[in-house]
């Protein structure tokens, strides 16, 4: 059975991994629930766009993964709804957060964990440059593969580094998931990736399909996806970095 990806908005998805519905970074709150984004130049309340799918869909899912706890990626409403009972994968440092949330099988993932015939291997990440990254906390990204369907990278709230490139090319991942909307805070400090790291990607590791999200829904994320996809056309890379709507089911 082939991967499948459901982008639910901004970082939200469902991915279909082995017949399994693991869903990432659960942001499941209506338009304006959530606060502003400290340190940042907005002071819209977010989300900005509504939940393209009922409640109901999250009913059903197999396991949460958690690359990070910033409130665009896990908030208020998903700690509520979501069945305290499945699994959670997460980085070390969450691990007792979702424990305190009330979540009974939290696995934090040091490096990597075996679950259902899914192998997850972990990738710390860096949210920011320099004191930026001090304040933001750690970010983690995750490939999970099987032998069967191949590998997915999710990036996560990742900067482009030179460690985010060496898994490229060392893993040559079947599918990745890049957060490239370009998001600021105050003086301009980038704080995700940007179209310019797909075109970097792309050349690194050519056979990966890569799907491009994280775009409208929050306040401080300055690249629209009217902007990637002028942009990808532009440099001829439409079929090489695919940009869903909210709700999109994507199967490879």
């Amino acid at each position: 059975m082939p991967i499948s990806i459901q982008h639910i908005r901004n970082a939200t998805s469902v991915l279909t991994v082995n017949g399994k519905r693991i869903l990432v970074d659960p942001m499941l709150s209506d338009v304006g629930e959530l606060p502003p984004v400290p340190f940042t130049r907005s002071f819209r309340r977010n989300p900005l766009t509504p939940l393209p799918v009922p409640l109901q869909l999250f009913d059903n899912m197999d396991a949460v993964l958690l690359t990070h706890r910033h409130f665009d990626h896990l908030d208020k409403k998903a700690i509520s709804v979501l069945n305290k009972r499945i699994p959670v994968f997460c980085q070390p440092e969450d691990q007792a957060f979702l424990q305190t949330a009330g979540f009974l099988n939290v696995y934090a993932i040091h490096d990597s964990f075996e679950w259902c015939a899914i192998r997850m291997k972990r990738f710390k990440g860096q949210h920011a440059q320099g004191i930026a990254a001090k304040l933001l906390g750690p970010v983690s990204g995750f490939l999970l593969s099987t032998p069967v369907d191949g590998s997915i990278y999710i990036v996560g709230d990742c900067i482009y580094t030179p460690a985010i490139g060496d898994v490229f090319r060392e893993t040559k991942p079947d599918i990745a998931i890049l957060n490239t909307p370009r998001a600021q805070m105050l003086l301009g400090t980038i704080i995700t990736m940007t179209a310019e790291d797909i075109v970097h990607i792309a050349q690194l590791s050519p056979t990966t399909k890569i799907v491009a999200v994280h775009m409208d829904a929050i306040s401080h994320c300055t690249f629209k996806r009217r902007h990637l996809r002028a942009f990808l056309k532009e440099r001829r890379l439409e079929n090489v970095a695919y940009v869903p709507d909210d709700g999109e089911v994507i199967s490879f």
